[in-house]
């Protein structure tokens, strides 16, 4: 009986790994034609910022200076606890180009897990315009970002477009390039499953999303550790489609201490496993959730990895050969598309074959993770702090 249970769980999240490599590849192989509108759909952009003072100032470069018509959008930079410079930076910006270009609002501290998605609710209510775009401040949005986004809301069904997210200090330190590949990795499997129609999660930065739908759902949820991924639920599973544009190009900071890469990755994780237990089970099955559960579900399914540590306990079992076989076959799947992601990236090879050791230190924070979210303690959603370096060519 042990037998059994350890060769099906093995051989279960073997095939999830094949599974998630097979998309990453096909969505690496993704060359869509791009489209331009220099002047199309309004555009009210959101930017929540807390002690971003080395990092504010390249965003707003970039958003200010966009290929798009300057009477069709605004920038709104929304302050929150701030210990250094941010909101004085911001003024600048706003003496500039003036409060109906870009608005500075400080808000004032409350209580509330995700901070985030206070500032983005607060931001909401000021809104003008029917496009909401919502920019990290580490985020470095090429300049066509509006133009090539605009394109997709002229279908009706269309309610949010997700862009394509590059790190932007790829080449700081090692960890930075294990972080990279790892981010890396998930980018191009949500683009196979755009590319296949499946579940496409919003990512919280270079995402774009239709005001009068936010406002319908009542904005993001300020009670979740990951706001992109709960609203990402919330509409897939009411029937809206969310669409994923790999032309929409924006680059972003991964972490660059192990001490912040523990951080953020404990709250991604821990976030992924809560919204994992909410997706609804409706009575129409839809593949995007069931997809969206594969995705979101990731913390479970990593854990289940140590299953494979179990196999020895079955080395005599005809069973082991079975379970071996689609191991090796998973791991080599997934070393094969970790490399082509590497190459494309000037990520040098042998971090490929160490990201294999780095896997496993994925596997135990999503385990802490999952403990620390079912023995509930308080979620506390803690900012990254940012280096401000560049080392991919942007």
């Amino acid at each position: 009986m042990l037998d059994d249970i350890i060769a099906i769980f093995s051989i279960l999240v073997s095939g999830w790994s094949v599974y998630n490599s097979f998309l990453a590849i096909y969505g690496f192989t993704w060359t869509p034609v791009k489209q331009k509108d220099y002047s199309g759909k309004s555009f009210s952009l959101l930017v929540p910022a807390k002690n971003e003072e080395k990092v504010l100032p390249r965003l707003l470069d970039r958003l200010v200076n966009q290929e798009y018509d300057k009477s069709k959008y605004e920038i709104l930079v929304i302050e929150d606890g701030s210990t250094d410079k941010t909101y004085e930076v911001c003024k600048q910006y706003e003496e500039i180009y003036t409060q109906s270009f870009i608005k500075c609002i400080r808000l004032d501290r409350a209580n509330v897990p995700n901070g985030k998605s206070r500032a983005l609710n607060s931001a909401l209510r000021l809104a003008k315009n029917e496009i909401i775009g919502i920019f990290d401040a580490d985020t470095v949005p090429r300049l066509d970002v509006l133009n090539q986004a605009s394109i997709w809301f002229d279908k009706e069904e269309v309610v949010a477009v997700q862009g394509k997210l590059i790190p932007i200090n790829i080449k700081e330190n090692i960890i930075t390039r294990f972080a990279s590949i790892e981010e890396l990795f998930h980018e191009y499997s949500i683009a196979g499953r755009a590319r296949l129609g499946l579940f496409v999660p919003l990512e919280g930065t270079c995402t774009f999303i239709r005001k009068e739908t936010l406002e319908k759902i009542g904005g993001w949820n300020e009670f979740t550790l990951t706001e992109d991924l709960d609203l990402s639920i919330s509409l897939i599973s009411q029937g809206y489609q969310i669409k994923y544009d790999p032309t929409i190009i924006a680059w972003r900071e991964v972490p660059s201490s192990l001490r912040w890469l523990i951080k953020q990755r404990l709250r991604w994780y821990r976030g992924h496993f809560e919204v994992s237990i909410k997706i609804p089970h409706g009575k129409r099955i839809d593949p995007r959730l069931i997809d969206g559960f594969l995705l979101i579900g990731t913390p479970l399914f990593m854990v289940l990895n140590l299953v494979n540590y179990s196999l020895v306990l079955i080395y005599s079992s005809s069973l082991f050969v079975l379970a071996a076989a689609f191991v090796s076959t998973a791991s080599f799947i997934s070393f094969i598309s970790t490399i082509s992601i590497s190459r494309k990236h000037l990520i040098e090879s042998y971090y490929s074959i160490l990201s294999l050791i780095y896997m496993n230190f994925v596997v135990i924070l999503n385990l802490t993770a999952i403990i620390l979210e079912v023995m509930r303690t308080p979620r506390v959603w803690i900012k990254t702090e940012r280096s401000g370096k560049i080392t991919s060519e942007v």
